[in-house]
């Protein structure tokens, strides 16, 4: 690694560091502040334990924000400090000069798309968990695992009724199955007391199977009778996993199969989904733009850079949710209400970074 580079590196990593610490503590002060009433009730080390699963979401708000500030004040720096001009006078171009930040920005949202899968909807589940609504003031606002009328369409078509399921004890009450080819008549129904998920098997008792060929009835009712036909594992009629912020890209798209078969809407997961590729290049989009405007810090002043940064990313941040709220209304499709923001403010912060390579 050569010397310039060492020296970018340092001088941005140190500042993004020192960023990142202050603004957790900050933010965990004030949440811890605002809830304290809460955290007052409880045990310390649910407390700790929450916080825990807390920083990984607080780690994906400020880290683009953190990498701005640190590529505004370390290029700025040495701008203001005439290393830049020394780095150019020495045959250096400006985009060798700013690539390790470049690069970092890349590395970091390529780590913050593994994070978004990996680690962040574990973490959300286990914060939702201890800080649902129901363990504060006694609401307990429906349980994700028990549905009653609910009706499931499996992924061989298959279509399920439940009077009730529990998702808590993988069992159903009041079944009625029907399958029936895509283009043609019933071929099978059958009504059970009871449904319940046995030996990685589901078993349906105390019922009546009737199978329908060629305009001819076959009855027989049964005390148990085993269902193998029936592929869908449990975790897949419920799961406690309500918000998309606590699936990964798997979980969606298994989720969004669920509901297409279902006849119902998948637009919210859809546009989820496209939004955790186009949200993760945030941090290259910041380091962009906090690159590119303190170039000329010596010409128009470290505070004013930061300042149009600052406002370039506030409209940028307002693009990329005014886009995800608009894929899940229906107002864009998934596919560019997820990338709406990128599709804006790319071009920007490509234009930006020449223009200051030309100076």
């Amino acid at each position: 690694m050569k010397i310039h580079t060492r020296h970018v590196l340092k001088g941005f990593l140190g500042l993004l560091l020192l960023t990142v610490v202050s603004i957790v503590v900050i933010f965990v002060v004030i949440d811890f502040v605002g809830n304290s009433k809460v955290w007052l009730t409880r045990a310390p080390k649910e407390v700790l334990r929450y916080y825990m699963d807390f920083l990984p979401h607080i780690l994906y708000l400020i880290l683009p924000i953190a990498v701005l500030l640190a590529s505004v004040f370390s290029i700025g720096n040495m701008s203001r400090n005439l290393e830049l001009v020394a780095l150019r006078a020495a045959g250096i171009p400006v985009t060798r000069i700013l690539a390790p930040i470049l690069l970092f920005g890349l590395v970091a949202s390529g780590v913050m798309f593994w994070f978004e899968d990996a680690v962040l909807p574990d973490a959300n589940h286990r914060r939702y968990e201890i800080n649902e609504p129901k363990s504060q003031d006694g609401d307990q606002g429906g349980d994700p695992l028990e549905k009653f009328n609910y009706l499931f369409t499996a992924s061989d078509g298959t279509v399920l009724y439940f009077d009730f399921y529990s998702g808590h004890r993988n069992t159903g009450q009041g079944i009625t199955v029907i399958s029936q080819p895509k283009h043609g008549p019933m071929a099978m129904r059958i009504d059970a007391r009871s449904m319940v998920w046995e030996k990685d098997m589901w078993m349906l008792r105390d019922g009546t199977k009737r199978v329908f060929y060629k305009g001819v009835l076959d009855s027989r009712p049964f005390k148990e009778l085993p269902f193998p036909e029936f592929k869908d594992k449990p975790k897949d009629l419920l799961d406690d996993r309500s918000y998309p912020e606590e699936m990964g890209i798997n979980e969606l798209d298994r989720r969004i199969a669920i509901l297409q078969r279902s006849g119902e809407s998948s637009r919210v997961l859809e546009t989820e989904r496209h939004f955790r590729f186009s949200s993760s290049l945030v941090n290259l989009f910041m380091a962009l733009i906090g690159t590119a405007m303190s170039v000329h810090t010596v010409k128009a002043g470290l505070a004013r850079n930061f300042g149009v940064a600052l406002l370039i990313t506030f409209l940028y941040y307002v693009a990329l949710r005014l886009g995800l709220v608009m894929g899940q209304n229906g107002s864009l499709s998934p596919v560019v209400g997820a990338w709406l923001g990128n599709l804006i403010f790319a071009p920007l912060g490509f234009l930006l970074l020449w223009k200051a390579a030309r100076v």
